[in-house]
């Protein structure tokens, strides 16, 4: 049965509840998203994305296309011998890293600046990696 959330914030107190009561419910989600570091979800696979399977929205039969983030800086500042540019250059988070960082600000009411650092704190040698 098809049942319509109504919202990002419905559909999280559904799984929260599913969760509390150990009960099934599927629900359409996406990633990266700060809830999947408090419950952890299972993707259901759907037909892999083709050129067009998603033309007719009344007929959609494919998942979502994949995509890769695309760092992209200008030459002269590639060029430029600066450290920010091996920062950008060697950065690398993964989906559970910026999920985390999310829910420091989303759930635990932190400031973008008090959750970077305390991302940053915790991942020191990372950090430290993406800077040499």
């Amino acid at each position: 049965k098809v049942v319509y959330a109504g919202s990002e914030t419905a559909l999280i107190q559904a799984f929260r509840k599913a969760e509390k009561d150990k009960e099934w419910v599927i629900g359409y989600f996406y990633e990266p998203q700060w809830f999947l570091s408090e419950v952890p979800l299972v993707k259901v696979n759907l037909p892999k994305y083709t050129d067009g399977c998603d033309a007719d929205a009344a007929k959609v039969a494919c998942d979502y296309p994949v995509y890769d983030l695309d760092k992209i800086v200008s030459a002269k500042f590639a060029k430029s011998g600066s450290p920010a540019y091996n920062l950008v250059k060697n950065f690398n988070w993964t989906n559970d890293d910026q999920n985390l960082v999310a829910k420091y600000i989303a759930e635990e009411k932190m400031t973008p600046e008090a959750a970077a650092k305390k991302w940053v704190d915790a991942n020191a040698d990372r950090v430290k990696a993406w800077i040499k």
